[in-house]
């Protein structure tokens, strides 16, 4: 079979959006306004001020004494989480005012509620304009997610993605909530460790020997959760070798 020309490949795409409901533009439609949202918050209000390293610590210093202080830590990651703004200042700023114990709990408990949150609102919005765009192509993509998906989207929390695309890119793949429950916190509980560790260590206390340290131990995570995904790899095309080798034979 010849592959689709560009013109036909034109017309299919076309076909494929004229597939999607109404409905489910307009759910797309509230999802893009949300990171929109969360854009013009950022760079055009005074919020955006707040998310300065500096300055999130000051204001979480402020809260500190409040009894309340945790809980308005984790509803920040909550509310934030779906409107796509960064994460990492509110990380830092949680290990620097409660340390890096506390700090490393609270953080893993909001970045967990976070990602649920986004999760849900991507499943919500984004899941049926995908499934109307892909139709069984997605189907065959999400049998073959279900099967080798586990470890990619552990690893996914060490990568330096945005907290938002993990969480929506998993909400229309079909990722089941539960799978992704347990992914994202299996991903969240050492990296938010290590970065809420190192990063208020690094501005209590910067050093060089600290800063490599970082690296390192940064690194070393990320080749402990790729592993399993580069020896799936690896046996994957050991066994396609040997297909072709009895095919040749």
């Amino acid at each position: 079979m010849n592959p689709p020309t560009p013109i036909e490949e034109r017309r299919g795409i076309v076909a494929a959006l004229r597939r999607v409901p109404s409905k489910a533009w307009l759910q797309i439609g509230v999802l893009v306004a949300l990171l929109v949202l969360g854009f013009v918050l950022l760079r055009f209000t005074p919020l955006g001020d707040y998310f300065a390293r500096d300055r999130m610590i000051e204001l979480l210093e402020q809260l500190r004494g409040s009894p309340w202080s945790p809980l308005i830590l984790i509803v920040v990651y909550v509310v934030l989480a779906p409107l796509g703004v960064p994460m990492s200042p509110v990380v830092v700023g949680g290990g620097v005012v409660f340390g890096p114990w506390l700090g490393s709990f609270y953080n893993t408990l909001g970045l967990v509620l976070g990602a649920m949150a986004a999760f849900y609102v991507g499943r919500a919005l984004g899941r049926d304009f995908i499934v109307a765009l892909a139709g069984k192509k997605l189907r065959r993509a999400e049998m073959i997610f279900e099967r080798r998906g586990f470890w990619p989207l552990v690893q996914a929390r060490f990568l330096p993605l945005p907290f938002w695309l993990v969480s929506y890119g998993a909400a229309m793949a079909g990722v089941k909530a539960p799978r992704f429950l347990t992914t994202s916190t299996l991903g969240l509980i050492p990296s938010t460790l290590m970065h809420t560790y190192f990063s208020s260590q690094l501005i209590l206390n910067p050093s060089a020997m600290m800063g490599a340290s970082y690296i390192l131990v940064w690194g070393a995570f990320n080749v402990v959760t790729g592993w399993p995904t580069i020896r799936q790899g690896w046996r994957r095309r050991q066994r396609y070798r040997e297909l072709m080798k009895q095919r040749q034979g």
